[in-house]
């Protein structure tokens, strides 16, 4: 047909069709059936791109070249967000991948958490969220991310992944604080679960992953934690 190539790139559709099409109109149809965006077509041009941003519907939609009112040419593109949690790291176990400018609270506190979005649509992350046996369970009324802000200080962020992008964040809810009124360690050793969830503007809750985890040494200051992904 006269739509030579669908793309998402970032938070936007790229549609690329034949330069010499009779269609002088674009629609973007979501998966409702309603128009998500139209476009009067440039003529001689070969490319439109819209913005689909991260509070779209996700689903199936349906891309038309429209001459008067016929479709004359029409491409069906998925966008719909994936994230899945690929791997979790404490800082205090690996201080160097920790990032620039985090201090040792922080480090002994927090986590380096790994995702992917496998998904066909971009999507922001709006929670991370910790539950189970943790020093510091996420509270649920928590109404921030979750999510540090590595170049700015003590701030959240709602970091945007693009489909096929993985991405590092970081916890700023110190999970694995020295404070704790859920867990304790024991010179003998204590042991537990604990899930990790995050969520998104798209998507809602996208992924969640247990870990079995355990706790050695004098106290939660002084302590070994060990966790380890249980696969499901």
């Amino acid at each position: 047909g006269d739509i030579s190539r669908v793309d998402v790139d970032g938070t936007e559709l790229v549609v690329e069709y034949d330069a010499d099409t009779s269609a002088t109109g674009l629609a973007v149809i979501a998966p409702s059936g309603e128009a998500f965006a139209e476009r009067q077509l440039t003529p001689g041009a070969s490319q439109e791109t819209i913005p689909i941003g991260t509070a779209y519907p996700p689903g199936m939609y349906t891309v038309q070249l429209i001459e008067e009112d016929s479709v004359v040419a029409a491409v069906e593109q998925s966008l719909r967000p994936d994230v899945v949690i690929r791997d979790l790291k404490l800082g205090r176990n690996h201080p160097e991948e920790m990032f620039e400018g985090a201090g040792s609270l922080t480090v002994t506190g927090e986590t380096i958490v790994t995702v992917e979005n496998v998904g066909t649509g971009p999507e922001k992350l709006t929670k991370l969220h910790f539950d189970g046996d943790v020093p510091r369970p996420t509270p649920d009324n928590l109404s921030e991310s979750g999510i540090a802000a590595v170049d700015q200080p003590i701030t959240y962020m709602e970091p945007v992944i693009d489909t096929g992008e993985t991405r590092t964040i970081y916890s700023m809810t110190l999970p694995f604080g020295a404070s704790s009124d859920v867990v304790s360690c024991t010179p003998d050793g204590t042991s537990g679960q604990f899930e990790v969830s995050i969520s998104g503007a798209v998507g809602g809750e996208l992924a969640e992953q247990e870990y079995s985890v355990s706790y050695q040494g004098q106290n939660l200051s002084d302590c070994q934690i060990t966790i380890e992904r249980v696969e499901t």
